[in-house]
């Protein structure tokens, strides 16, 4: 039978059920570094844009900082990843840091739903 939605056509692509999930571990970027997104391996994409005035610094496995990280600039930019591009690197922790204060965050993540198997073919 063909998929009759777009959430049917994810789960027969990736192969299993994911959810979104909106601002789980945080809202903004802080003057100073810290976790924007928990470790989760079951996270397989995830969209940050940067909605503050501030640019923005991500970093994976550890602290993010002007001169480590990817920047996001303020006012609506942003950056997202996904496992079949990216790696594991998703799933990793990542942390954040505003160049000047603090800056609010949009954070658009997707993870397999607990508890589901392969989606059949």
């Amino acid at each position: 039978m063909p998929a009759q939605t777009v959430r049917e056509v994810i789960e027969r692509l990736r192969g299993v059920a994911t959810t979104p999930r909106i601002n789980r571990d945080a809202t903004q970027a802080a003057a100073t570094s810290g976790v924007v997104l928990k470790q989760d391996p079951s996270r397989v994409s995830f969209l940050i844009v940067n909605l503050g005035s501030f640019d923005v610094f991500l970093a994976p496995l550890g602290a993010a900082s002007l001169t480590r990280g990817m920047r996001i600039p303020a006012s609506g930019g942003s950056v997202s990843a996904q496992f079949d591009e990216d790696g594991e690197v998703v799933g990793n922790e990542w942390q954040a840091i505003g160049n000047g204060g603090v800056s609010a965050l949009f954070i658009l993540e997707n993870v397999i739903e607990p508890g589901t198997g392969p989606v059949a073919p």
